[in-house]
């Protein structure tokens, strides 16, 4: 892992191959292919490992529904800085330690809210699929940034062209969908997400 770190970390995402790691490990590539089964699986080991970096509050004191924000947010850091492709994230499933570090302590923080064991597990996957979409999309060429959707300008220009009786709807509150940024929509998204746990399974 740390060799496969160096490479993507001194030569880019393009130049991470097998090969590459096994050169700087002074192995073959059939070797590493004893241990790793692809490019694939290797980029989501790498993932993993950056979700093992995310800090974690446990035994602080604070309401499940803090903790829930705060793991969601470190979630979504760890992911927004790991030098790896938007899709790394979301390609196949990542079920390294890291990972389930973070599940482990998402379900935790719902079972001591007092959800039951199929409560804590829908909310559980409703909060870490929410922040894997989020930060694919951010991270995507044309994804949300700090001011707006990335081709605002471009979808709004279209929309002029349109028949003045087509998408009223995207007319009216359009801007506002367009102008939101990555931050903001993380933030409310994230808000009614807990706030639909709160109403389905605390009310």
């Amino acid at each position: 892992m740390r060799a496969a770190i160096e490479v993507l970390d001194e030569r880019g995402f393009e130049a991470l191959t097998v090969r590459a790691v096994a050169d700087r490990l002074d192995t073959s590539s059939g070797a590493l292919y004893q241990h790793i089964a692809s490019r694939d699986e290797l980029i989501v080991l790498i993932a993993d490992h950056y979700l093992g970096q995310a800090r974690l509050q446990a035994g602080s004191g604070m309401d499940w529904r803090t903790g829930v924000e705060e793991l969601m947010r470190e979630m979504r850091r760890v992911l927004l800085e790991a030098p790896l492709p938007p899709s790394a994230s979301t390609d196949r499933a990542i079920w390294g330690p890291g990972t389930l570090r973070i599940v482990d302590a998402a379900l935790g923080l719902f079972l001591a809210a007092g959800l039951t064991n199929d409560q804590a597990g829908f909310a559980t996957a409703a909060i870490i699929d929410f922040v894997f979409g989020a930060v694919a999309i951010q991270r995507g060429s044309g994804g949300r940034g700090p001011h707006g959707a990335g081709d605002a300008d471009d979808i709004s220009a279209f929309l002029n062209t349109l028949p003045p009786d087509q998408y009223l709807a995207l007319r009216t509150a359009g801007p506002a969908f367009l102008a939101a940024s990555a931050e903001s929509v993380f933030t409310q998204g994230m808000a009614l997400v807990l706030d639909g746990v709160t109403s389905r399974f605390f009310d």
